[in-house]
Formats: C-alpha cells, structure tokens, sequence
C-alpha cells in the first residue's frame, strides 16, 4: 500500500468518507499491524513470573481487537471515523496497556495508509 501514488487528502475527509471496501481494506490493514505487533512483541518478552497477569491483559486487548475485526467484517462501520474512534479506546483504556504500540504510532501509520497530507501542526484523529 504505497501512499506516494495515491492523491492526499485531509484528515477530516478521511474521517468523514463511508466505508467503502477500499476503505475497509486500510482499516483491516491498520488493524492487522496492531495485531502484530501485540503479538510478536508482547507475549514473547513476558517475564516469567508476571507471565499470568500480563497475558490475560494481553488476551483482553486481542478479545477487543477481535470485536474490532468483528465490525469491519460485518460492516457495521459507515464511515472510517467510528472505526478511529474504537480504536482510540484501546489506547484510552488503561486495561489495555498490555500493548507498547503507542496511539502516535497507530496515528502515523493511519495517516501513511490513508495518504493524508501532512501538515505543520500537529493535527490529531477525531
């Protein structure tokens, strides 16, 4: 997914645009590098002996990955902006700190799979 050949757009755009399958496309995208990073990263460098708790913490944020995935699969997302906004609770919620994937991360690669023009403020997602 090379934003370079794409056209820019801005950010409210993208929020705004109904969730048409290209659209779902990014969002699956997103929401797969998420995925992998909670997984390859996480479980992995879990200490032995905090192993039970960090792991059910873990399990929870891939249980409301899962009904993340869920919504998309069942398209009940109209537009991108709602799938932000669930995806910005998992970064809110502090039972779901399990994950080192920051919400700027998660920002940044929204911002390079929606190819949004890149402004000198700091503009930020919904």
């Amino acid at each position: 997914m090379s934003s370079r050949s794409q056209q820019c757009y801005s950010e409210s755009e993208v929020l705004e645009s109904q969730m048409g399958p290209e659209e779902k496309s990014k969002c699956e995208f997103l929401l797969l590098k998420v995925y992998y990073h909670l997984e390859s990263n996480i479980f992995l460098n879990i200490p032995h002996e905090h192993y039970v708790q960090k792991a059910s913490q873990c399990l929870e944020e891939l249980r409301t990955l899962d009904e993340i995935k869920k919504s998309l699969i069942e398209k009940c997302y109209l537009q991108v902006e709602k799938f932000v906004l669930d995806m910005d609770l998992i970064f809110e919620d502090p039972r779901h700190n399990a994950s080192d994937l920051t919400e700027e991360e998660f920002k940044k690669n929204f911002q390079d799979v929606f190819a949004i023009q890149k402004t000198n403020q700091n503009s930020s997602l919904v």
